[in-house]
């Protein structure tokens, strides 16, 4: 899980360092909340 979501903060980061704010922007922000989103769910129901 900690490796999934540290990816996906670089991923993060790639985004707002690289492509300009606007429409691929916040649907780039969208779907990388999703999986974060879906990872976590992942965790807490494997608990």
């Amino acid at each position: 899980m900690w490796i999934a979501l540290v990816v996906l903060g670089l991923l993060a980061i790639a985004v707002w360092q690289t492509i300009e704010p606007g429409k691929y922007q916040q649907l780039t922000w969208i779907l990388l909340g999703f999986f974060a989103f879906r990872v976590i769910l992942g965790r807490l129901r494997s608990r």
